[in-house]
């Protein structure tokens, strides 16, 4: 139950990555396992700054890739070079994490007490020691349009339909759904069973289509109470301004399209409705902001993509 790998994906953090890498060599008690640090084609060349250090440890190993290939793109990359080397559990770290005990140790140990359990997170505590772990399910139609401020105007009185889950904070937590991205586990024979992330988002929304993933494959997520760690939110994908908003608004835009579309199983006509109305909307920032308007072009195919985008099955 010890032969694990930890994927963690940087991308301009040098030095939180080394903190994170830091963090879990000082907790992790047992030594059957690796970290796969993934570069995302970071501009800064933290990703060789990483090689040099780490090119002496032998439970390091540092993999570039030539180009930014997102959240799951760059993760599958570790996924699959864990894969080959045959560790039966591999986890995804955010370079952002800290952790404070042997949380590897408490997943395994979660893994191993429940069969069905295919996912597992830790118990996640921002800087100031807030708990900030959830657990939810996937995005559905209902839950997107009741969160939408058009459909509040028009009817008021209807509930915003709640993806997440109450759940106890003081014991373990096993539940349909999926736990947060920043920091998880899955086991090698769900990932084979299963493919890889999907790789036809850039960023957003990876954890809805793996609680449909767990759903469809009659799998539960669990969170390992005593597994702690920090997550210092946001440092990989920091900008400043309106930069940091017409990125999030972008990939959030259109990739919740695709989830809605290939999982959440909405209709395709209603998926284009949707598509246009961000791309009028896009369209109406672009006539007061410069940014928005050199990028209009790029999101119009952004949103084309993803409606004609498929998972691999």
């Amino acid at each position: 139950m010890e032969n694990f790998a930890v994927v963690i994906l940087n991308y301009n953090t040098f030095e939180d990555t080394v903190v994170c890498v830091d963090s879990i060599k000082k907790y992790t008690a047992c030594s059957s396992y690796k970290i796969f640090v993934v570069d995302n084609a970071s501009p800064d060349k933290s990703g060789q700054l990483l090689v040099s250090k780490y090119a002496q440890d032998d439970n390091v190993q540092v993999l570039i890739s030539e180009t930014n290939l997102g959240f799951s793109g760059g993760n599958n990359i570790g996924i699959r070079k864990a894969l080959k080397e045959g560790f039966e559990y591999v986890y995804l770290l955010n370079s952002d994490i800290i952790l404070q005990n042997d949380a590897f140790a408490f997943m395994q140990e979660a893994f191993a007490s429940n069969k069905d359990v295919a996912i597992v997170g830790p118990s996640i505590y921002n800087p100031k020691g807030k708990y900030v772990q959830f657990a939810r399910h996937g995005i559905t139609a209902e839950s997107y349009l009741t969160s939408k401020k058009l459909f509040k105007t028009f009817f008021p009185s209807q509930k915003n339909k709640s993806r997440f889950i109450d759940y106890p904070t003081d014991k373990d937590f096993i539940f349909n759904g999926m736990v947060s991205g920043c920091c998880f586990g899955m086991s090698s024979l769900f990932i084979r069973q299963n493919n890889c992330l999907d790789e036809n988002l850039f960023m957003y929304y990876e954890e809805d289509i793996l609680a449909y993933v767990l759903q469809n494959a009659k799998k539960s997520a669990m969170i390992a109470n005593e597994s702690r760690v920090i997550h210092n939110e946001g440092i990989s994908t920091q900008k400043k301004g309106d930069g940091k908003m017409l990125f999030t608004r972008f990939y959030r835009w259109t990739s919740v399209i695709y989830v809605l579309l290939n999982y959440a199983k909405l209709n395709r006509f209603v998926c284009a409705l949707l598509s246009l109305q961000n791309i009028g909307c896009w369209l109406v920032m672009s006539l007061y902001n410069k940014k928005y308007r050199e990028s209009l072009r790029a999101f119009v195919a952004e949103n084309k993509r993803v409606l004609n985008a498929k998972p691999l099955q």
